[in-house]
């Protein structure tokens, strides 16, 4: 029976709470099951490590169809009662806590992204976004969620000085959600980027304010997609986002371009359009801290 290398710490309670589910959607490489309300996502080695996935060592001789039975008995993985895979000896993976930092870390790590991130205006997604300013050129999704942008900009700001968002701004956020084609549509990855982001900085009163904006507003969204957004929530993201989100903050500017470029290959656009959601959050913090006594946040002083 294949092994299961890699468990994440969300999948991993869920199978510790419930042994019984269903196959609600598959793919070519991946399926994503329900166990007693949660969701998991079972895939190959390429999907990489995160808090929802089941990473098996290679691909099981039987791959599951929609609406299939999918139980575990012991380490034993059955689809409809049919061997799957086995998770004895499977790590479980969580992001790694990110150690002290400094303002000047971040200021560095912000400066180094800026310089090396491209938004490739008329390429698919919204990376662009996260450019500063933005190219020429727009796309038309990016020229469509420019006001949303601004509006979440304008957002994190007030949050960080404690402020609620204005009527108007929670109305251009919301357009975010459901925006682009696609599984994940690019203004949930866009979102999801940011929340990480700011769980990441332990700015979570800030988190909670971005996502009591639009945590109603999911329906417009796949299920799949609102699933991701409300792990983002949780602080939870992609490992490679992590640690291009951990570089930036801790200015660890020498292995920031590999990170990078390994965000780039999450999905179509995905991992440019969580990062470049990121890199806004980043910048606000930058900004509200850069004018703030340093001692008030919990970071390390330089």
């Amino acid at each position: 029976m294949p092994s299961i290398r890699e468990v994440g710490l969300l999948a991993d309670v869920t199978l510790r709470k419930s042994q019984a589910g269903r196959v609600t959607a598959v793919f070519d490489s991946s399926f994503y099951a329900v166990f007693g309300g949660e969701w998991i996502c079972v895939g190959l080695p390429h999907i990489g490590s995160g808090p929802l996935h089941v990473v098996c060592e290679s691909r099981p001789h039987a791959w599951p169809q929609s609406e299939n039975a999918i139980t575990l008995d012991g380490f034993a993985l059955s689809l409809d009662g049919m061997p799957f895979a086995t998770l004895e000896g499977a790590s479980v993976w969580q992001p790694e806590r990110l150690e002290d930092w400094t303002l000047a870390d971040l200021q560095r790590g912000v400066g180094a992204a800026s310089a090396l991130w491209r938004g490739e205006p008329s390429g698919s997604g919204l990376a662009a976004a996260g450019c500063v300013p933005f190219p020429a050129g727009l796309s038309r999704l990016m020229s469509a969620a420019r006001p949303a942008v601004a509006a979440l900009d304008r957002i994190l700001a007030q949050a960080c000085a404690g402020r609620d968002a204005s009527p108007e701004d929670e109305i251009l956020l919301n357009t975010l959600i459901g925006l682009g084609p696609g599984l994940t549509p690019s203004g949930d990855d866009l979102l999801g980027g940011a929340l990480i982001a700011l769980a990441s900085l332990d700015l979570l009163d800030v988190r909670d304010k971005l996502w009591s904006v639009c945590s109603d507003k999911l329906d417009r969204t796949t299920d799949i997609s609102a699933l991701h957004l409300r792990t983002a929530a949780r602080g939870y993201g992609a490992a490679s986002l992590h640690d291009a989100i951990h570089a930036t903050i801790g200015g660890d500017v020498s292995r920031l371009p590999d990170f990078l470029n390994a965000v780039s290959t999450i999905g179509h656009s995905s991992g440019r359009d969580s990062y470049a959601g990121a890199l806004i959050a980043l910048r606000a913090a930058e900004r509200h801290f850069s004018r703030e006594d340093t001692r008030t946040w919990g970071f390390a002083e330089a």
